[in-house]
């Protein structure tokens, strides 16, 4: 645990800037240190991790969905989610527009950046069509982009691939007022996010320390 570095970094943002703590794999005890410092935005991969910790946890927590969605899990991942960064596929997408949830969590579509074949995501053609589509985009409360950045040391390689996903974002935001989010950068590489236009950071390991 780096409280010290979470105190560092949270204070250095501007006001417009979201931290996301991803706290996957982490234990509920740790989990409220930093609640207590006043971190409220925390982020899960998995489903029933999530479930789990909001049983024990505040109830004003505001609840991240970064993992990989399942379409039969869509629902439920809707229900106990306030944001989910990680709508990277038509599949999700179709999903969503066939559930009925009382509260529509804010859905970010993930763009594909680099050419790993591991990466999922949207490509820039795709998510400018469903930009385009205001009703859905207002039905299905879609808020912004995320990225995840290719996995190299080069910094002059995550910084042109930021620099894609933020200019993409510009041109959205200003089409349509409802593209409020660039969900960019975590621990390794927040600081080039931020640079690039990032106004919602996912950190872990650099406040959680390594998981066990």
């Amino acid at each position: 645990m780096n409280l010290e570095n979470y105190k560092k970094i949270s204070s250095s943002l501007d006001k417009n800037i979201k931290l996301v703590a991803v706290s996957k794999g982490q234990p509920i005890e740790k989990i409220h240190e930093i609640y207590q410092l006043g971190q409220r935005d925390f982020g899960e991969n998995y489903l029933q991790e999530l479930i789990a910790k909001k049983q024990h946890l505040p109830k004003d927590i505001v609840w991240h969905f970064m993992g990989n969605i399942q379409t039969n899990k869509v629902k439920e991942i809707c229900i106990n989610s306030d944001y989910i960064h990680s709508v990277s596929r038509e599949k999700v997408l179709q999903k969503l527009t066939n559930i009925n949830v009382k509260n529509m969590p804010k859905i970010l579509l993930q763009l594909k950046l680099g050419d790993e074949t591991s990466k999922s995501g949207f490509l820039p053609e795709e998510i400018s069509r469903i930009s385009y589509d205001k009703p859905l985009v207002k039905q299905l409360n879609i808020v912004g982009l995320m990225g995840i950045s290719q996995n190299t040391a080069d910094q002059s390689k995550i910084r042109k691939q930021f620099s894609q996903i933020s200019k993409l974002f510009n041109e959205l935001s200003k089409e349509n007022q409802a593209f409020k989010f660039l969900s960019l950068g975590m621990s390794q590489d927040y600081n080039i996010a931020l640079d690039c236009g990032s106004n919602m950071i996912r950190l872990g390991s650099i406040v959680f320390g390594e998981r066990k």
